[in-house]
């Protein structure tokens, strides 16, 4: 018979590992880097004595009206054949040096405390896809943007609008297509309206006293 998931345990070890994370809910994580949280979300899987890793990114900027942090920018941690993974807690207990170093290999930013700017958005550019991608590419423009690299912004912007022209309308109607998602990302470019935001966010999911590990 396959051992029930022991939750306190899995995230007492997990923690262990990722101690500049807070816990945020049950079996959920995160960190503060600026603008963003990072988060390792540890999911049950429903009907299942098993769990999967997921690694996720969200921007701080922008208020999605969602009662709890969204994963968005999300991977989830995948087997050597490419399909996501899920642990029972026998093998938790038997594999988990072996669980993660699978994951800060397929996430390189868990690898250190520390990370740039740039890292976090050759992250993001890595998990663009047409399921959530007008976001991240969103995402991608505002952190240039909040961290002064207006040029690069710009670069970003028109990077966007290209990859949004190769989707299929049936995903791009649902914001409008590319010059819609300009218009609405340049709407976003205030960094008095975009700090408010931040604050007000922070507060909503009562993360106000999360450490703030700035971005390099």
């Amino acid at each position: 018979m396959t051992d029930k998931l022991n939750k306190r345990k899995i995230e007492k070890e997990w923690l262990n590992v990722f101690s500049d994370f807070a816990k945020y809910r049950p079996m959920n994580f995160v960190k503060r880097k600026d603008s963003f949280l990072v988060g390792i979300y540890l999911q049950p899987i429903l009907g299942s004595k098993r769990y999967r890793v997921c690694f996720y990114v969200y921007n701080l900027m922008v208020d999605l009206e969602m009662p709890t942090v969204p994963l968005t920018s999300s991977i989830e941690l995948k087997n050597k054949k490419g399909a996501i993974n899920s642990f029972s807690m026998q093998e938790h207990n038997n594999s988990f040096k072996q669980i993660i170093e699978d994951f800060t290999s397929q996430i390189l930013l868990l690898k250190k405390e520390d990370f740039s700017y740039q890292e976090l958005t050759n992250y993001m550019k890595s998990v663009v896809d047409e399921m959530n991608g007008e976001t991240t590419l969103r995402d991608i423009v505002l952190l240039n943007y909040w961290c002064g690299n207006t040029e690069q912004a710009e670069k970003e912007i028109k990077n966007g609008k290209k990859i949004i022209l190769k989707w299929s309308a049936r995903v791009t109607k649902s914001f409008g297509g590319a010059e819609n998602w300009e218009n609405r990302v340049r709407n976003l470019m205030n960094k008095e309206v975009l700090s408010k935001t931040i604050n007000e966010q922070l507060k909503k999911y009562q993360l106000e006293n999360l450490k703030n590990y700035e971005l390099s």
